[in-house]
């Protein structure tokens, strides 16, 4: 009688195996997706940057659909886009210069920004092309310069035409050329910036 009141009954040594097994999958599951995305994974939450960087890719255009959308009424005195984000400085319904960040198709408002000047708000999302920023790339590389590609930017300054900007990141003098952003392959201005290992391109800027 003991002996039988001791013993694990047969259904339920049935279902603790069951459950023992599908345990066992899921957590088996679970080891083959991380380790075959664990290369991708690691990259990126390392180094900030996606497999191909967004100033080349063609997911950009969809980026810039989401910037037309939600900031497309908005003064915007420069645009950045790195590595992984797009970066905004636009004139927010407060009347203040905002920071935005773009990533995934979402837009998060930064902070206001309290260095807006009259006049500096050039252009807005409208003016705004993807394949023209890829051509300004294309174009870059295709000059053989030393160096990285950092950012490309739509960027206003007084006494300067709104331009596309590429930045090429070779420390310590970096250069930053200018393109018509109508169209063209010609480098309508040059700048040279000293960069260290201490200058960054995060969230768009070289400072």
């Amino acid at each position: 009688m003991d002996r039988e009141l001791g013993a694990p009954h047969p259904p339920s040594r049935v279902k603790y195996l069951a459950a023992v097994a599908v345990a066992i999958t899921v957590a088996m599951t679970a080891v083959i997706a991380v380790t075959v995305d664990a290369p991708g994974r690691i990259s990126r939450a390392l180094s900030g940057k996606s497999l191909e960087d967004l100033f080349s890719s063609p997911r950009l255009d969809s980026e810039l659909d989401v910037v037309r959308t939600q900031l497309g009424g908005q003064p915007i005195r420069r645009m950045d886009v790195t590595s992984n984000l797009i970066s905004v400085e636009a004139v927010a319904a407060d009347g203040l210069l905002h920071l935005y960040w773009v990533r995934d198709g979402e837009v998060e408002d930064m902070d206001s920004i309290t260095d807006l000047h009259a006049g500096e708000t050039a252009f807005t999302a409208a003016d705004v092309s993807g394949p023209r920023i890829r051509a300004a790339v294309s174009d870059v590389r295709s000059l053989g310069k030393p160096g990285e590609i950092e950012l490309v930017s739509y960027i206003f300054r007084p006494g300067y035409p709104l331009s596309v900007a590429v930045w090429i990141r070779h420390d310590p003098v970096s250069s930053v050329l200018h393109f018509d952003p109508r169209g063209g392959s010609s480098v309508v201005r040059e700048e040279s910036i000293e960069t260290d290992e201490h200058t960054s391109s995060f969230g768009g800027c070289w400072c």
